[in-house]
């Protein structure tokens, strides 16, 4: 649906259309009972000072008066009670609604194709739609705590009208057309927060970044030992303030337009008491009717005001929840594949490149150009090249994230745009440079959420082969330990080359077809990757794996090598053969091959 159709009126009903087809029909029930009472309140309330005032004017023992005073007040006061339990059920029962919907959008999240991830402005866009969901009074969940309160408001708007009305008429008409005009004022506030929206997201995007890098633990040592704190905080004041000019932009502009809301209410009230005193001196009311429409003026313009702040909090939900809708709605963010599943576990991968050209998305530098190049089943091959010469980008094509410009991918004589993308995956595993390791246990960020004992018995298996059983076993709960500070404070930080021991498991434990080493072990010395490498290669002999590196710890065990540069491929061979060349691949092992202590005397 277009933004324009996706009215106010329409993110309400779509919201309440929810609830009926998820069978809660009891919220309809309490909103309507909330209504009556809520809205009967302050009206009830209103009538009391006008039998108080008529029962001392007239100085008798009028028990009429009395009683008349005792049951507006137990009506008042039930009316209260009511009105009490239904703010209580307004504020918890919704927020279980939001949650539910919490896991549609991360479902939705995950399926959106991977380069929209790594485009900034789209980021900005989803944070827009996130925030919709971000907490109890902003958004999807504000919307129904505002129809929840906009009931009872025109209920009261109602009936205080139908009291000012049947005195006066022109007071009614002058409310109404200062409501008019409130709310002409407050769509016009709407329509500049909605416009700025995008502007806001993308100033906290930017402050937020410096602010979580200020106090996250895993910053603490770079942050002490280069200095960085003066930059960090001078950075992170500089997004602040681009962010507090964008609310202040925004408050000015409420504030400039509110005068025009508050004039109008003026003008409101002074043509209601013109007429109150006026019948009063007139003999047209007694003086506890005074009191009474004064009270109903003063509640009308109070409760009209309360509407407008309303409705004008509905349109500013409303707009964040267009744009959670449009995104929820949107499959342009879906890439459109086949449905052919993953082929089994025992079939090694071949995969082929036919003349493929790929660009990053909104860039004019093109990665690779009618790029053909083979990988046979169950062959060991090592990427090797210099930074920034497009390794990793080989493995975002492999494993789908990305999709070629021109060209296509063969995977075992088939184009990969014909696998169910979550079937495409889980026939590749892994490893990429920046190591993940999430909140959980030793055995949960191996096995994840596989918990038979079969699972648990090969997931302790696995990290086993990596060499970490020793460490494991020291830890206070063995492979039950928790990992990281952040969710449990017993938890433990492994090293940096004991978390990628742990992340190695994590793919052996996945047993996919093929497996990738995207730089996992850039970070440890060259004896210590040459190392992981070596056991690596005894563990997964039966498939097809791609160990990419800047350094050459894994090129002589493999089967073929391709040297990448900034041109793109340019040498490709055994190992044995690069060396004959003697070209850019030579000179980097040469260089290198002191760090591995080999021989390669026989080359010179």
């Amino acid at each position: 649906m277009e933004d324009k159709k996706m009215t106010t009126w329409y993110v309400v009903k779509r919201q309440l259309k929810l609830l009926l087809t998820e069978k809660r029909y009891f919220p309809f029930f309490m909103m309507f009972i909330n209504m009556l009472f809520a809205g009967m309140f302050p009206v009830v309330a209103a009538f009391i000072p006008r039998f108080i005032i008529d029962f001392l004017v007239s100085s008798s023992n009028d028990t009429e008066i009395v009683k008349t005073i005792i049951i507006l007040t137990s009506i008042s006061l039930l009316c209260g009670v009511i009105a009490t339990i239904g703010e209580f059920y307004d504020m918890g029962y919704f927020v279980g609604v939001r949650l539910k919907e919490f896991a549609k959008i991360n479902k939705r999240y995950h399926e959106i194709a991977y380069p929209y991830l790594e485009d900034p402005q789209f980021v900005d866009k989803a944070k827009v739609a996130f925030t919709a969901l971000d907490s109890n009074n902003i958004g999807f969940e504000n919307i129904y705590h505002g129809f929840f309160r906009f009931l009872p408001t025109i209920f009261s708007v109602i009936l205080y009208c139908i009291i000012i009305g049947l005195f006066q008429p022109l007071i009614f008409v002058a409310c109404i057309f200062g409501t008019i005009i409130t709310v002409i004022v407050n769509k016009q506030i709407a329509k500049y927060v909605d416009k700025r929206k995008e502007d806001r997201a993308r100033a906290f995007r930017q402050k937020q970044y410096f602010y979580d890098v200020c106090y996250d633990f895993s910053y603490g040592k770079d942050i002490r030992m280069f200095n960085l704190k003066d930059k960090l905080i001078g950075d992170y004041r500089r997004k602040a303030n681009d962010y507090i000019n964008v609310i202040k932009d925004i408050a000015n502009k409420k504030f400039a337009i509110g005068l025009l809301e508050l004039l109008m209410l003026l003008i409101q009230d002074g043509v209601a008491y013109f007429f109150i005193i006026y019948g009063y001196f007139n003999n047209m009311i007694t003086l506890g009717e005074v009191a009474l429409y004064v009270g109903a003026v003063i509640g009308l313009s109070s409760t009209l005001r309360r509407l407008t702040e309303i409705l004008s909090t509905l349109q500013v939900d409303a707009n964040y929840c267009k744009s959670y809708y449009l995104f929820m709605d949107d499959t342009s963010y879906f890439a459109s594949y086949g449905n052919r599943k993953a082929l089994p576990k025992t079939e090694t991968l071949e995969i082929e490149f036919r003349n493929v050209s790929f660009k990053y998305p909104n860039t004019d530098k093109w990665i690779l150009q009618n790029f053909n190049f083979k990988i046979n089943k169950g062959e060991r091959l090592a990427i090797v090249g210099t930074n920034g010469a497009g390794k990793s980008t080989l493995v975002k094509l492999i494993t789908g994230l990305f999709d070629v410009d021109e060209g296509e991918i063969l995977v075992n004589g088939f184009n990969i745009k014909e696998f169910d993308r979550n079937e495409y995956w889980k026939m590749f595993s892994v490893v990429y440079q920046d190591v993940f390791i999430y909140a959980g246990s030793v055995l949960e960020n191996v096995i994840g959420t596989d918990n038979t004992l079969e699972d648990k018995e090969r997931g302790i298996t696995c990290i086993n082969l990596v060499n970490l059983s020793n460490k494991i076993k020291s830890l206070p709960k063995g492979y039950d330990q928790q990992l990281l500070k952040i969710i449990d404070e017993t938890g433990i930080e492994l090293s940096g080359g004991e978390n990628q021991k742990l992340v190695i498991a994590r793919s052996l434990y996945k047993d996919a077809n093929m497996v990738i080493l995207d730089e996992p072990t850039a970070s440890l010395d060259p004896l210590a990757e040459a190392e992981i490498y070596e056991s690596f290669d005894n563990l997964v002999k039966d498939k097809t794996v791609i160990y990419i590196s800047h350094r050459l710890a894994s090129t002589k065990f493999c089967d073929k090598i391709a040297l990448f540069t900034e041109q793109g491929l340019s040498e490709y061979g055994t190992h044995e053969e690069l060396m004959a060349l003697k070209g850019k691949y030579y000179e980097m092992f040469i260089t290198q091959s002191k760090y591995y202590q080999v021989e390669e005397n026989t080359y010179e």
